[in-house]
């Protein structure tokens, strides 16, 4: 035996009105709680914080990177360090030299 189901059910415009009205707090609960998560999303305080999270990663990958470079090329480096400060100090350098060739060729004496 085969039960016979109603094909549609019955709903008065009572109950009707009931269900529409349930539907709609239930629909305007929902898009509260959207307009509540938008709202979080972009406040200024929660961009800034963004905005500083992202920056910072990228500063962090920057000096990894610088990093690595400086690792690798380290004796070049030197040698560029060393020749800007002997560039930058040559004339107290040679001022020193001059006086060590006026100091052994001058007698002691005089």
């Amino acid at each position: 035996m085969s039960t016979i189901l109603p094909e549609k059910p019955v709903i008065t415009d009572r109950q009707s009105v009931i269900l529409s009205d349930a539907e709609r707090r239930h629909l305007r609960r929902k898009f509260k709680g959207s307009v509540d998560l938008a709202k979080q999303a972009l406040s200024p305080r929660r961009q800034i914080k963004r905005l500083v999270e992202r920056k910072s990663d990228e500063a962090k990958h920057l000096v990894g990177e610088a990093t690595q470079i400086v690792r690798k090329n380290a004796p070049i480096l030197g040698v560029i360090g060393v020749s800007a400060l002997l560039f930058a100090a040559r004339r107290p350098i040679s001022r020193w030299i001059s006086r060590l060739r006026r100091s052994k060729t001058t007698p002691d004496g005089v």
